[in-house]
């Protein structure tokens, strides 16, 4: 099997699967306005549940979702992926489909706070795509995989 031709395709599949994700939101919001929209972006953070590399947050209106990405791409086990909502005031989320997979934390009810550019889910911060600190991210995980 050729390995560059291999690499090139996992990197294709993780680039694809990032894209696919910013593609749906663009604008990470802020702390301001009652608005639903108001939080809309996708937002990650480096390292999740202790097996993924990258954990990704997606917001659109008062709905979450939580994906987990190692280098292969998309985090495939059955029952990883989480839906959520946001409780009326927005300082926590519900998760309402919450992965059985026992390595998954998105479960219950978590607190959250939120800022320009990040949420804070118990403490840990999901940064958004487009500020400087998520592009460093993204870039630093693509470079990571890229090898």
């Amino acid at each position: 099997m050729n390995t560059t031709r291999t690499a090139r395709a996992t990197r294709a599949k993780i680039a694809a699967a990032l894209a696919a994700g910013a593609l749906m939101l663009t604008a990470c919001g802020g702390s301001s306005g009652d608005s639903d929209s108001s939080l809309d972006g996708t937002y990650y953070i480096k390292g999740v549940n202790g097996t993924s590399e990258l954990g990704q947050l997606v917001v659109k209106g008062n709905t979450v979702s939580h994906h987990e990405y190692t280098c292969d791409g998309v985090y495939e086990e059955p029952d990883v992926t989480s839906t959520g909502e946001f409780n009326k005031d927005r300082t926590q989320i519900i998760w309402t489909v919450a992965g059985d997979d026992s390595r998954n934390e998105r479960t219950g009810t978590e607190s959250i706070s939120t800022s320009d550019t990040s949420i804070s889910i118990n403490g840990n911060a999901y940064v958004c795509d487009n500020s400087a600190a998520g592009k460093a991210l993204l870039g630093a995980f693509k470079a990571k995989c890229a090898k």
